[in-house]
């Protein structure tokens, strides 16, 4: 990211968080990326464009900036930061096809990007989780149904907030219901 010359009109977000916040969220999300793409066997059909990154990363943090001056926030939650950026992922789509004729099982890479982004954050916590192979195929309908979302369905970074929430809800109650005296 060239971050030494902002588009004019962006310095305050370079200001406000610092050229080291904003180096470090372009760098986790092209790794984020690349190992999606490294895992799926897709680097030599697809690459990261990195300008259309860059317009990721300044629209991301503008958002994080309205927020914080409108809601008087100090800091923004993990949920919002998942949200906002899967959002500016999907919207600007810096997953691009290298070769337009052998591609349409790519036509949607960037969803299932996010897609997968989304199910790795959402499985990690806790960590040590056990998933029950008889649950697996509920997993997998969760995280195929948020993907035809993306594909198919208006969303905005306040929706895929919501769907991380209710997510993370729904955890919190089974938790509750599985350790009740």
């Amino acid at each position: 990211m060239d971050i030494k010359e902002p588009k004019e009109g962006y310095q305050f977000i370079l200001e406000k968080f610092g050229e080291e916040k904003i180096i470090s969220r372009y760098n986790c999300l092209y790794e984020l990326l690349s190992a999606y793409l490294k895992r799926k066997r897709l680097e030599e059909r697809i690459h990261i464009i990195p300008a259309v990154l860059d317009h990721v990363i300044v629209d991301y943090f503008v958002d994080i900036y309205r927020l914080k001056d409108f809601q008087g926030m100090e800091l923004v939650n993990d949920t919002k930061i998942l949200a906002y950026t899967s959002f500016w992922l999907l919207r600007h789509k810096p997953l691009q096809i290298v070769d337009a004729e052998k591609a349409d099982d790519l036509v949607y890479v960037n969803e299932d990007a996010v897609g997968e982004i989304l199910r790795t954050q959402l499985f990690k916590d806790p960590e040590d989780t056990v998933l029950l192979p008889e649950q697996a195929g509920r997993i997998d309908d969760f995280v195929n149904t948020m993907k035809y979302f993306f594909q198919y369905r208006l969303y905005t970074a306040q929706n895929i907030e919501l769907m991380i929430m209710a997510f993370g809800a729904g955890r919190d109650y089974q938790y509750c219901t599985d350790f009740q005296e």
